[in-house]
Parts: C-alpha cells; sequence; structure tokens
C-alpha cells in the first residue's frame, strides 16, 4: 500500500499524524478559523534548526516531507543519511504554517477529483483565511500564524532555519513538464543579501550546495532573488530574508508543486526529505561551525549599532500598547519610560531588526524606499513618532 503522505493529505490528517507521532509536540497557536498550529521538538543537541512549511496553503509537499520525517527519525540513518540518532541537533519542525489555506486547497483540489491543472493555483488558498499573504507579514506579525512561528523563533533561538515552500511553473504546467517552460524542478536560495551577518552568509551558503549536491532533482541555485545582483537590498518582510537579520543561517528549498495536486509527489516530498536530511547531517558532524556563527552574529549587532544611543518612541497609550507588543515579538530590549514613551536602547542583541523597524532614515531603509519595496518601519503603521539619538 503506498505511504499516505505521498498523496494530499487534509488538516485532521496532518492533526492526526502529529498527536499519534508520539514526539513532544505543543500548541503554538490559533488561526483565524480556530485550528491548532503545532511546534514538535525531537532531540535535545547544541544545534537547534527550525523546519518551516505550509506557509502557502497551496504548497502541500513540505508538508507531506515533514511529517513523513517524524517517522524517519524512529530509524536508524534514516534514508541512509550518516547519522544514526539525533545527538547534536535539536530539531523544531513548524509541519504546517497555515492550516487554513492548507485546508481550502485541499477541498478545492477534492472537488476537482484531485486533477493537476496549470490554473488550479487559488490565490484564496494561498493565503491565510483573513486574506492575507503570510510570507509578506513577518515585520508587522499582524497575523496569528507569523506571531506564532515568531514565537517559536524567539524561543527556540535556531542556528538553523530551513523555509520549505513549492512553485508554480508558468506555461501550461501541466502537462508540460517544468523543463519545457521554465527549465527547473526546483530551486534553493541562501542568504546572500546586503547586511546580513558574513559569518550567516557563508554557513548558508555551504548548507545550500551540500543539498543542492543531495537533490534528485537538480535545482537551480538562488533563483528567487529579489534582485539579479550580488549582495542585493531585499525586502525584510518575508521569512527568508528577515529571520538572518534575527540571528538565523536559512536555506529556502522549493519544488515545481503549486496547481499539481498528487502529480510527482513522491519526487516532491522527497526532495524536501533529502535537503532536511542534508541539513542534519552537516550540523550533526559540524556542530562547532553553527555554534561560532551565532557568536560572530552576537559580537556583530552589538558593532553595527554602537552609533545609537536608542530610541524614544512617542503616543498614545493605546498605540504604545501596539507598539510594546509588535517589538516584544521581535525579541527587542525596550523600557516603558512614561505612559506616553517608550526607549529602546542601543546597542543590543536584536540591534539590526531594530534598526529596520525604527530608522526610517537609515540606509537599507532609504534603499528599500528607492525601490519602492519598503521600508517596514513602525511609523507607517501606528501613530507614533520615532526620535533616534545617536552618540
Amino acid at each position: 500500500m503506498a505511504n499516505p503522505l505521498f498523496h494530499m493529505i487534509s488538516y485532521e490528517d496532518v492533526e492526526k499524524i502529529v498527536r499519534a507521532s508520539g514526539w513532544e509536540y505543543k500548541v503554538v497557536g490559533k488561526t483565524p478559523l480556530g485550528r491548532d498550529i503545532f511546534h514538535i521538538k525531537v532531540g535535545n543537541g547544541n544545534v537547534r534548526i527550525l523546519i518551516v512549511a505550509g506557509i502557502h496553503g497551496t504548497e502541500p509537499a513540505p508538508v507531506n516531507a515533514s511529517l513523513l520525517l517524524l517517522k524517519l527519525l524512529k530509524e536508524e540513518y534514516p534514508m541512509n543519511y550518516n547519522f544514526k540518532t539525533l545527538e547534536n541537533v535539536e530539531l523544531h519542525i513548524i509541519p504546517l504554517a497555515n492550516p487554513d489555506g492548507f485546508q481550502r486547497n485541499y477541498e478545492l483540489f477534492k472537488a476537482k477529483d484531485f486533477i493537476p491543472h496549470w490554473s488550479h493555483v487559488w490565490e484564496e488558498a494561498r493565503r491565510n483565511a483573513n486574506g492575507e499573504d503570510l510570507n509578506r507579514d513577518f515585520m508587522y506579525l499582524r497575523q496569528p500564524e507569523t506571531r506564532a512561528i515568531h514565537d517559536v523563533f524567539n524561543k527556540v533561538d535556531p542556528h538553523l532555519v530551513l523555509d520549505l515552500h513549492e512553485f508554480y511553473a508558468k506555461g501550461g504546467c501541466p502537462p508540460k513538464w517544468a523543463d519545457e517552460t521554465e527549465g527547473f524542478l526546483s530551486t534553493i536560495t541562501d542568504t546572500p543579501y546586503n547586511w546580513v551577518n558574513e559569518s550567516i552568509r557563508l554557513i548558508s551558503e555551504k548548507i545550500a550546495k551540500e543539498i543542492g549536491r543531495a537533490l534528485p532533482w537538480k535545482p537551480k541555485m538562488r533563483h528567487f532573488m529579489a534582485e539579479a545582483q550580488e549582495f542585493p537590498v531585499v525586502p525584510n518582510n518575508v521569512l527568508g530574508t528577515h529571520f538572518p537579520f534575527e540571528g538565523a543561517a536559512k536555506v529556502l528549498i522549493e519544488t515545481w508543486g503549486v496547481g499539481l495536486a498528487n502529480y510527482l509527489m513522491t519526487d516532491r516530498v522527497s526532495v524536501h526529505l533529502h535537503a532536511i536530511l542534508t541539513a542534519i547531517e552537516f550540523a550533526e558532524k559540524n556542530p562547532e561551525k553553527f555554534i561560532k556563527m551565532k557568536e560572530d552574529w552576537e559580537k556583530e549587532e552589538i558593532k553595527a549599532c554602537r552609533e545609537y544611543q536608542g530610541f524614544i518612541i512617542r503616543g498614545n497609550k493605546e498605540e504604545l500598547n501596539k507598539v510594546e507588543n509588535l517589538l516584544a515579538l521581535h525579541g527587542i530590549e525596550m523600557t516603558r519610560k512614561e505612559k506616553d514613551l517608550i526607549f529602546v536602547p542601543m546597542p543590543q542583541k536584536r540591534g539590526k531588526i531594530s534598526i529596520l523597524l525604527l530608522d526610517r532614515y537609515h540606509w537599507y531603509n532609504q534603499e528599500l524606499e528607492k525601490r519602492r519595496r519598503g521600508p517596514f518601519t513602525i511609523d507607517k503603521i501606528f501613530d507614533i513618532s520615532v526620535e533616534v539619538s545617536k552618540g
């Protein structure tokens, strides 16, 4: 009998598999429609890896792979990778970040008898039940799903984030193959972004290359780049460009899959499993590289922010309460000085993300404004004023 995780499954199936997995798990949030968002922990090593799957509801293979991983990790040498059990790695998995969109995608495909078609991309299912693209909400954290993900990130403080997705190949696929149109079946993007810590950039690149060699589908490296240039200034509101500013290496793995239903599901799931297991194997063999990376990042955060003494935020009580909540979600240190004032001291551990949220005139934010791709400062969404205090 074929493994059910090589076919599309419903949210209820996801819930059953997580609860019956035998691994430690928590419900870390609720969707707008009241579905649970799960966080699973496996292992107790010093290198923490966070896997996020299913942030877009129309991308099922990463979800299936994350669930199948729960079974594989109970085996010795899973899929013949060179680690017997987790010793140096502590694995954290959010197997389905957008349950409402995922269930809607399943229902829409079920109504079509799971027929793959280029038109079955369903924007309503890609987004959450509030109609928001969750992968554009990692600065303002307006949605319950992104707040839950970021809360897990803060508590775990991962060394590496694996950002699992699927993409849509244009040109009538299927019945055409992806290589008949855009010429690839999988993509990998690390962190070649401007102002990202060099140690984070280099270890992200190394893991991406290791994954690229392991994949059954030859990938296109760094396909989904913000700009066709080296070290681009990129919008920092998506998961994959946001978390590197908060201290984690990141690799995005994307398979051809949106609109395909069960077509090539075994291959698509296998790509994500190979990517995950390759990253785990690398971390098991090289824990010291991740520990040093985090130390380098922490030192640079302090150094990069020394010109600032802090930020003074003024507004009414209601607006400042919202600001306080958002800054806390980003792990930013602050003090409520008076009922109408918040002080954010600098330098601090989350220094760069503080600057990106609070200093509209920082060069990075100015570059985003020139390109009309930002910035994402809090004065754009709250009725407050921000005073920058420099030394």
